[in-house]
């Protein structure tokens, strides 16, 4: 692949989907009023840093479904990256097995403990899977791939800081005309 395509597949494979999802979770931070808007990198850092301690001490681990997923995988940059590319591991997974489904034989040839495990040991691969994201993703340029999720993530978090949304809704409205689709 050349540079042009790896820059393109890099910005939609996962420079759109993280800016995306920082947009979601600094927004919701900001809006709960937990960070101030006028924080600087370091100071957005250190308030990660912290909710990772917090969902550390607590037993009970419901902030939010994407927050807490998030703080699963580590948080911050990297956190996202990998939450983003355990989401579409798992959605391809259960696409392919609704889709391309073997059929029970096939599923319970070997017995219901054997299907267990083969379970269990898909859902650890597809986990440490996301945590190596970077070589998951089909691109030949890992620093494209890098710069581009990480220049996602900050403009993510800075169109949260200025209180802005994300242009969905005029979006939905104009696909919505094109289609004809009647208003609910």
């Amino acid at each position: 692949m050349s540079l042009a395509t790896d820059i393109f597949l890099s910005i939609f494979k996962l420079g759109l989907p993280m800016a995306g999802l920082s947009w979601f979770l600094f927004f919701q931070i900001y809006n709960s009023g937990d960070m101030d808007r006028t924080a600087d990198r370091k100071a957005i850092n250190s308030h990660i840093k912290s909710l990772k301690a917090t969902y550390k001490a607590k037993k009970k681990h419901r902030i939010n479904l994407v927050q807490d997923k998030w703080m699963r995988f580590g948080g911050g940059f990297y956190g996202l990256a990998a939450l983003w590319t355990f989401l579409i591991i798992e959605v391809s997974d259960v696409y392919n097995f609704t889709f391309h489904n073997p059929g029970t034989e096939a599923l319970f040839g070997d017995g219901v403990m054997s299907l267990i495990v083969e379970a269990l040991m898909n859902q650890l691969q597809n986990f440490l899977s996301a945590f190596i994201w970077f070589s998951y993703w089909d691109v030949d340029s890992i620093v494209v791939l890098m710069l581009t999720a990480y220049a996602g993530y900050w403009l993510g978090i800075e169109v949260a800081r200025r209180q802005s949304l994300m242009p969905i809704v005029p979006w939905i409205e104009k696909i919505r005309l094109l289609l004809k689709i009647p208003r609910p």
